[in-house]
């Protein structure tokens, strides 16, 4: 594993170049993140109130640390990009990461948007992954998006579907290769 600092910075320049106060600020109203304080160790951090020195090896705690922090800000990206607000939804150029319409209405517009996130986390064109890999993903859209239909979440199915592809290419292990 990359030390922890490199994820903390591809996480925070992916999710719109945010200082972590701002993470900690927009993450906290939903419960979905409390303090960093509360995750420096966790991270593999060095946290000199408690005198705890850096960790000089991962660990699962540290890395579904990682995961829940990934999934918090795919969480949160959707609801600014594709939720809409006041009936508004924000705008293509105004938006973090989602930077299309959410819902795809066939395999290729699904291919389209797939691409646009996974060149954001990893870094290059779908269309080079290996072969199942869109479909893969295809599949995981489209399951979530079929369990949370119809139930009352912040986020509609195809946004909550949209926030499951997100963190699975957030802690996907190519993510922090390139």
């Amino acid at each position: 594993m990359v030390e922890p600092e490199v994820y903390l910075r591809a996480y925070l320049g992916w999710f719109g170049g945010l200082v972590p106060l701002d993470v900690q600020n927009r993450a906290r109203p939903k419960g979905l993140f409390d303090a960093w304080d509360d995750y420096l160790s966790a991270l593999g951090l060095p946290d000199y109130k408690t005198d705890l020195p850096r960790q000089t090896q991962s660990n699962t705690l540290m890395l579904a640390t990682l995961g829940r922090l990934g999934e918090a800000l795919c969480a949160r990206a959707a609801e600014h990009d594709l939720h809409a607000q006041n009936g508004k939804t924000t705008p293509a150029d105004q938006r973090v990461v989602f930077a299309f319409d959410q819902a795809p209405d066939s395999d290729d517009a699904f291919n389209e948007r797939f691409d646009i996130l996974h060149r954001t986390f990893l870094g290059y064109p779908a269309k080079l992954a290996p072969g199942e890999r869109v479909a893969k993903f295809h599949m995981l859209f489209t399951d979530v998006a079929a369990r949370h239909a119809g139930a009352k979440n912040p986020l509609t199915a195809d946004e909550t579907a949209w926030v499951a592809v997100c963190a699975a290419l957030v802690q996907h292990p190519e993510a922090e290769l390139y």
